[in-house]
């Protein structure tokens, strides 16, 4: 069997058979299911200037950064000091709830990295253990995941600022200056993809330390870049087509719901015709769930078993198994 379909059928096994690695994957998957080729295709619309700069904009037009914010917080402290209590209290709950949920992200990330080498290796493992490891783990994992955000922020900055203050102004410069961000920018997010992604993994099963964990996994990606390349292609068309099976299955169960919605709108009470329609709505939204927890679960174990493969005992290319002298 092929080092790919190997992975693949481990990857599923321990998906399929460990179902609590399945609360794990619900909020690993914030950290983005796509995969690595998701960089390319990533709020693609046409527009650079949307491209480059969607966040900082919508959040500058929030007006937070105008010199009268201050200002109106000052005054609203003096008429209405109850209604900026109610409003303060709610930012710091929500604060508290981004953060709650960030930390259950990146401990659900390192549980699965975990977990899947104990599978591996036949070892005692469980849905405990693998949030003891998270929370031993949270900070280099955490710190690997703001680095790579915050580098691939900053380059898609920089090669956007001539778009952003209206150096290039024509067409044809903006669609060039568009792909040179891709020329520029997706090799390079791509392989900080792939180095932190082995990185995780020689800190959660390696035991290495922050620095030497991003030395080893880019000297791991230098000598395994071709199959690091051709995993990232196989997860990402897995991606592709479990979206289209979900579409499929969405627009099947559509049919006799649109149908029982007709029949109920007729038997019931205009409330209960709204009441049947949010069900629907929350049965759907659960399988995207249900579906994306899997998936995400699925992504972290073929990593986790493609690392254990290449450390111990390496892997050859696909493409070099089919042209070049390995068989």
């Amino acid at each position: 069997m092929s080092l790919y379909r190997t992975i693949l059928k481990r990857a599923w096994d321990n998906t399929w058979q460990h179902k609590y690695l399945w609360f794990f994957g619900l909020f690993a998957a914030l950290l983005g299911n796509g995969g690595e080729l998701e960089l390319i295709f990533r709020n693609y619309d046409g527009q650079a200037r949307d491209v480059l700069f969607p966040t900082w904009q919508r959040f500058a037009e929030t007006g937070i950064f105008n010199g009268s914010a201050l200002s109106n917080i000052a005054n609203l402290a003096r008429t209405e000091p109850y209604t900026l209590f109610l409003a303060l209290t709610t930012l710091f709950i929500i604060v508290l709830l981004v953060m709650f949920i960030l930390w259950l992200t990146i401990i659900s990330q390192v549980a699965i990295v975990h977990n899947t080498a104990k599978i591996k290796h036949d070892k005692e493992h469980d849905f405990k253990d693998g949030v003891m490891q998270g929370i031993k783990n949270f900070w280099p994992v955490l710190g690997f995941n703001l680095i790579i955000k915050l580098i691939s922020a900053v380059l898609l900055f920089l090669i956007g600022l001539p778009i952003f203050f209206g150096f290039v102004k024509t067409t044809f410069t903006i669609n060039l200056t568009y792909v040179l961000m891709f020329i520029i920018f997706i090799p390079i997010s791509l392989v900080l993809s792939f180095v932190f992604k082995f990185a995780i993994v020689h800190t959660v099963v390696k035991g290495q330390k922050f620095l030497e964990s991003i030395k080893s996994g880019f000297e791991l990606f230098k000598k395994n870049w071709l199959v690091s390349m051709e995993m990232a292609i196989l997860l990402f068309f897995i991606n592709f087509l479990t979206g289209i099976a979900l579409l499929m299955m969405f627009l099947i169960l559509a049919v006799p719901l649109l149908f029982a919605i007709l029949m109920f709108s007729k038997l019931f009470a205009f409330i209960n015709f709204w009441l049947f329609i949010m069900s629907a709505i929350i049965l759907l939204l659960l399988m995207v769930v249900f579906v994306g927890s899997m998936l995400s679960t699925f992504q972290i174990s073929a990593w986790t078993h493609l690392f254990m493969e290449l450390v111990g005992k390496g892997g050859v290319s696909k493409l070099v198994r089919v042209f070049g002298k390995e068989k």
